[in-house]
């Protein structure tokens, strides 16, 4: 969404690689340029950063870098910047409420 971009061009990619058959927990691939945005999320997310870094400010000021290696879970309706300083590679797996079509 353009409008949750705060600072830069960030350009970000990603691709599911797998998923449940019920389309409620999928399994993928992301990446993203440099730039600063917000993102709400609208489902619960593990993630482990394989490249890179982001620092991540959540709604009510706890702030925290994740870099290459870093595990993290992110749960539905969290409100979060994400700044990114040069580039992030990260692996996903989503659990959504609804099933995630592709």
């Amino acid at each position: 969404e353009p409008s949750w971009i705060l600072e830069g061009n960030p350009m970000a990619r990603g691709t599911v690689l797998v998923q449940s058959t019920d389309k409620l927990l999928s399994s993928g691939l992301w990446e993203c340029t440099a730039g600063r945005f917000n993102w709400t999320f609208g489902w619960d997310e593990f993630i482990h950063v394989l490249e890179g870094e982001v620092r991540i400010t959540e709604d009510g000021g706890d702030s925290y870098s994740l870099r290459q290696g870093d595990f993290v879970h992110f749960p539905l309706g969290l409100k979060t910047e994400w700044h990114v300083p040069q580039y992030v590679r990260k692996a996903f797996t989503l659990r959504t409420p609804e099933p995630f079509e592709l």
